[in-house]
């Protein structure tokens, strides 16, 4: 909570002071991107390289290196939003879209609700604050 509490006020200081967006985008894709990489490799499904975010529209891209193949899937997510459910925080992404259109199928029929990735963890409980800044 102290943690919390120090980067909400560093937060409100510093734009106070005129932060620059590119700054908080920084701040906001270092934080998207620990938190699939994170999510993908503890789970089992492969490496995340390159990721691009862009904030302005929320989407992500990366390159995820399936465990087990060769040949890595490129993925874009369309767009992603965050939750609060019981003080725990998440990232949904949400229109999921690869460079299989098997895949591409799958995530159509199966995936409405989206993946929910953990943020607090990379985050320490102001993902939400950041990510909606």
């Amino acid at each position: 909570m102290l943690q919390r509490l120090i980067l909400v006020f560093f937060l409100l200081l510093s734009s106070v002071h005129g932060v620059e967006l590119s700054t908080m985008d920084s701040i906001r894709s270092k934080i998207l991107t620990s938190a699939v990489s994170l999510y993908f490799k503890s789970r089992g499904y492969g490496k995340v390289e390159n990721v691009t975010v862009d904030t302005s529209k929320k989407m992500l891209t990366f390159n995820l290196l399936p465990e087990g193949e060769t040949q890595r899937l490129s993925v874009v997510i369309g767009s992603y939003m965050t939750l609060t459910i019981d003080k725990e925080e998440y990232l949904i992404l949400q229109n999921v879209q690869t460079n299989r259109i098997w895949l591409n199928r799958i995530f159509a029929d199966h995936m409405q609700e989206g993946i929910k990735v953990p943020i607090g963890i990379v985050s320490k409980g102001a993902g939400t604050l950041l990510l909606n800044m």
